[in-house]
């Protein structure tokens, strides 16, 4: 990224350039008006723990702490069964029902349902 200085552009350094406190105060910098708090995972393995450890990353490299943003996650009795990583790094769980996607993860309705009941 460059910033113009005057007649001369420069690279913006973030960690000196670009520093917030909390989402809230990023929001307002960017002059949005919603803050993220908390994000519904509808899926799980290993997308699941990809998504939430990204967005941790970010979450600590932009406000120096990798909880400002919460997770809640839809989980199957086969997903509890196996004990799966992501619902341990999950927040919260909801429980869904077992079987094929379309019962749970591909589910429209019920992923819409879930994140109006949480809400997210």
């Amino acid at each position: 990224h460059l910033v113009k200085k005057g007649r001369k552009h420069r690279k913006m350094d973030l960690q000196r350039d670009f520093t917030v406190a909390s989402p809230a105060e990023f929001v307002t910098r960017f002059g949005g008006n919603r803050v993220i708090e908390k994000v519904l995972i509808a899926n799980n393995g290993i997308a699941a723990v990809k998504c939430m450890r990204s967005i941790r990353r970010w979450s600590y490299e932009m406000f120096r702490n990798e909880r400002t943003i919460r997770f809640v996650v839809m989980v199957t009795p086969e997903d509890l069964k196996a004990n799966a990583e992501y619902i341990k790094m999950a927040d919260h769980y909801v429980p869904v029902p077992g079987g094929p996607n379309n019962n749970n993860y591909a589910n429209v309705e019920l992923i819409v349902d879930i994140a109006k009941r949480i809400p997210v």
